[in-house]
């Protein structure tokens, strides 16, 4: 059974979840805006895909994406009504090593650094585009230079660093095929005035996403 692992293969690629627990109090505590209801799927829960290459014995490098959404059809902004939708995703670059414990059971331990990127996204009536994105960043804390002359794409987007250390355990189904149990910590820079639309800076919600404990499951595929 041990010899029918060893040549796994050095490409693989990931598919899974992740769970975290963010305090997003931007969102939660705004009393001007009738954001979506927050609930495990649109907080807690994360989508996980990833894709690695062994460089050397028990040793990979990869890109690892954790992304989380919120979509919400009735948020009520003045007099008008706008689609909502709300994207959370941590791009980590990790280096993982390993070693066997079992011909079947691997043991590994992830160090990366993460590039950060939060997306809001609107659709409105083009007529109240800029009323009401102004309306809507005022909601965080206010802007003292208010949002003028948008184009076609309504967008607000601010990214961020930070760090990621895992610990996980992987059972082998086949030399192809296995199961990763990963669990450790993530530590996000986030500033909620780094937030930026229309290539003009703005603030955006507060949310505290340092320091936080997060998990992945995924299934583990090696194509080559």
């Amino acid at each position: 059974m041990g010899e029918s692992l060893v040549g796994q293969p050095k490409i693989s690629v990931d598919l899974g979840i992740g769970f975290y627990e963010p305090t997003l109090s931007g969102f939660d505590d705004n009393q001007s805006v009738q954001f979506p209801t927050k609930g495990f799927f649109n907080r807690n829960m994360m989508i996980n895909w990833g894709i690695y290459y062994e460089f050397f014995n028990n040793a990979r490098i990869g890109y690892n994406s954790f992304t989380s959404y919120d979509i919400g059809k009735n948020i009520l902004l003045l007099n008008s009504e706008a689609i909502f939708r709300r994207s959370l995703i941590y791009r980590m670059f990790p280096i993982e090593t390993y070693f066997r414990w079992r011909p079947k059971i691997e043991l590994n331990f992830t160090l990366a650094p993460i590039w950060g990127r939060g997306r809001i996204e609107m659709d409105t009536t083009p007529g109240d585009k800029t009323e009401d994105w102004n309306f809507f960043i005022n909601s965080f804390g206010g802007n003292p230079d208010p949002v003028e002359d948008m184009g076609a794409t309504d967008v607000m987007i601010s990214d961020w660093i930070g760090y990621s250390s895992m610990l996980g355990f992987r059972y082998y189904i086949s030399s192809r095929m296995a199961v990763d149990l990963k669990g450790g910590f993530m530590n996000n820079s986030y500033k909620n005035d780094k937030w930026r639309i229309q290539r003009q800076p703005v603030t955006g919600p507060t949310m505290k996403i340092d320091k936080l404990p997060i998990f992945s499951l995924k299934f583990v595929y090696g194509i080559r």
